[in-house]
């Protein structure tokens, strides 16, 4: 509970010391980096969060791996930029991602206003895959971010586990 307590609260406020995305950045391409940048702050928090926890494979990966697994964290929701998320529907996203998929498919099937923030939560991993490989991101990076939700491979896991952390 107090997890979910401050997630909304980051969301609501969320704090980016400039060191942190100064930090962060320098693992991007210019065109990455103006996607990571095209991101809310909110989303900027949460992508920083999640690459920050994953410092600790630094040593056990090949530094090639690590640059992906890095550049994927801070750019897995970038398909959320090209839509306004409400708090309100943040809140609601979560709160059904706790009921039944039953009740999910239901309300995804109804009324606009609710079926749009469900729509944006399933979507938005492959928005985000399909931004990264406009701009020219390596194939295995779009990967990473098409499948954070689902990962099919060992860094993918590790995405998801950061992911879900934060």
């Amino acid at each position: 509970m107090f997890y979910r307590v401050h997630q909304f609260v980051q969301a609501f406020f969320p704090r980016i010391h400039p060191s942190e995305t100064f930090e962060a950045i320098r693992f991007l391409s210019p065109k990455a980096k103006s996607l990571f940048l095209q991101q809310s702050p909110a989303e900027q928090r949460h992508a920083l969060s999640v690459a920050q926890s994953l410092l600790d494979y630094q040593d056990i990966l090949s530094s090639s791996d690590y640059l992906d697994l890095v550049t994927a964290a801070l750019l897995h929701d970038c398909g959320k930029s090209l839509v306004t998320i409400r708090l309100w529907q943040r809140v609601f996203i979560v709160l059904m991602q706790q009921m039944p998929k039953s009740l999910w498919i239901r309300v995804e099937n109804g009324p606009a206003f609710l079926a749009a923030p469900l729509k944006i939560a399933k979507h938005h991993a492959l928005w985000g895959g399909n931004l990264a490989h406009k701009i020219g991101l390596n194939p295995r990076i779009c990967l990473l971010i098409r499948e954070h939700h689902t990962p099919s491979t060992k860094l993918g896991q590790m995405l998801h586990k950061a992911d879900n952390e934060h």
